[in-house]
């Protein structure tokens, strides 16, 4: 049979079974408590500090092209605003959709505005194979990038067993790296906090996870299971997950309400629940309004892109085919909402 993977791979594969037996009896001597009671308010440290994430968004020319200078003035744009971590190609950044040439063209010019100071970039890496994250992965170190958003292989759901291969093979590989864990539906299997926590005791240089919800059990489960990985929370589980512990933000609004998306953040620095809820019902609110009148499903960089057009009328808001955003009416209406209730607030 053909080998799939590189030499350096398949010692990277073996090296991680080896250890992992080893790992565990080592823990089983110790007999650690790693698991927080619901409730319980003691702080641990975490491997990665309490962040503002701010997502990229990606811009095409009508021939599909990266409309380089938009691309550009959109990254210092979020420098400007203040975020030393930044990201691209999650769901809503299509990091989905680009292929090999596409993808190395769009980390080049984002590691040459980003990289640098103090900041933190990273990249999202999705993938049917792991190989091919791996691949990604290093062409985007090569170019300085130190900090990695990965999710799993979606073909099929992972068990708890191939996890542990995926995340010691793909971290296991880059140990000088850091890697934030994409934990979503598409990938056909919610890592739960329970299995976070083995994950997490094999990995250590598995620092964050990021996680959409508005499920308080779920919020809850990271919290209390994992608190020493940071959690990135969206704008719908943030408060609840500053009721529990030290928590991370990545708003979808930022680009249009950056002000107000770091008062949300700040607010979470200072467990200020009653600011917190506040500016979460507003967020909320706004999405209804801008949103409540488009009659199909879209995934997600449909909306996103929107908010950074209303900001930015050049940032064109369609998607790589096949993949259709908001139609010119849709967006309209949307700038009509934006027009009449929020210009003046950022």
């Amino acid at each position: 049979m053909k080998c799939l993977y590189p030499v350096e791979v398949l010692f990277t594969i073996e090296r991680h079974r080896s250890t992992l037996e080893l790992r565990r009896m080592e823990r089983r001597k110790m007999n650690p408590s790693h698991q927080m009671q619901a409730g319980a308010t003691a702080e641990v440290q975490t491997r990665y500090p309490q962040s503002n994430l701010a997502a990229c968004m990606l811009p095409w020319t009508a021939e599909f092209k990266l409309d380089v200078p938009v691309f550009e003035r959109h990254i210092q744009g979020a420098i400007d605003s203040g975020h030393r971590c930044l990201y691209l190609m999650g769901t809503a950044g299509e990091g989905y959709a680009p292929g090999d040439e596409l993808f190395r063209q769009i980390v080049e010019v984002f590691a040459a505005r980003a990289v640098g100071g103090d900041r933190d970039p990273q990249i999202g890496v999705i993938g049917l194979s792991m190989q091919q994250i791996i691949d990604r992965i290093r062409l985007a170190y090569d170019k300085g990038i130190r900090m990695f958003q990965i999710s799993l292989p979606s073909w099929g759901p992972l068990d708890l067993s191939e996890q542990l291969l995926f995340f010691g093979t793909v971290c296991g590989q880059f140990s000088d790296c850091r890697f934030l864990h994409y934990n979503l539906p598409r990938a056909k299997h919610i890592v739960t906090g329970a299995e976070y926590r083995k994950i997490a005791d094999e990995v250590p240089n598995l620092v964050a996870t990021k996680n959409s919800s508005t499920d308080y059990a779920r919020t809850a489960d990271l919290m209390n299971h994992v608190p020493d990985l940071q959690h990135f929370f969206l704008e719908g589980n943030f408060a609840m997950g500053c009721t529990m512990g030290e928590c991370s933000l990545l708003c979808s609004y930022d680009t249009v309400f950056p002000k107000l998306t770091w008062k949300l953040f700040e607010a979470g620095v200072r467990r200020d629940l009653k600011e917190l809820f506040e500016i979460t019902k507003f967020l909320h609110d706004a999405g209804e309004r801008f949103f409540g009148h488009c009659q199909r499903n879209m995934i997600d960089g449909s909306f996103d892109k929107i908010f950074v057009w209303l900001r930015d009328p050049e940032f064109s808001h369609r998607l790589l085919p096949p993949y259709l955003g908001l139609s010119d009416e849709e967006a309209l209406h949307c700038r009509e909402v934006f027009d009449e209730y929020y210009r003046d607030v950022e």
